[in-house]
């Protein structure tokens, strides 16, 4: 199998918890129907992985022409240049779908991409704990 199944659980929790989290964030915030912000967030959640697709293979491509190494310095490049990119990409759309001037949906998109760093840390705390238990209950 090209993906494990454990990446794809992995994936897969990821995305629903953080969808679900923005989601109700959004609506709360901005006191919209939990079906419309839901919606704009699962537009958002399609949008980021399509972007991840064609950013990767991007970055993969320049990391092959130029060689470079997978340094820190080269993760924070990347890192910082998805998110970038996909700001740039989502900020019209949190404008729109919002009524936001630029200003306030970059702030929105800031506040938003600052969160998910650190749902990103616990989520990948806890799958690694469970994972951990799980594993070792298992295998005893």
């Amino acid at each position: 199998m090209l993906i494990s199944k454990k990446r794809i659980i992995h994936a897969v929790l990821y995305e629903a918890i953080l969808l679900v989290v923005i989601a109700y964030g959004v609506s709360y915030f901005f006191s919209m129907p939990l079906e419309e912000s839901g919606l704009l967030m699962l537009i958002v959640c399609v949008i980021s992985v399509f972007w991840n697709m064609i950013f990767n293979t991007l970055f993969e491509k320049a990391e092959q022409k130029y060689q470079f190494k997978r340094t820190v310095f080269f993760r924070i490049l990347h890192a910082v240049g998805f998110e970038g990119g996909l700001m740039i990409i989502t900020i019209p759309i949190f404008a729109y779908a919002l009524n936001l001037n630029l200003l306030d949906a970059f702030l929105l998109d800031l506040g938003i991409t600052n969160c998910i760093l650190v749902y990103t840390f616990i989520y990948q705390w806890c799958f690694d704990a469970i994972e951990a238990k799980w594993f070792r209950t298992k295998n005893a």
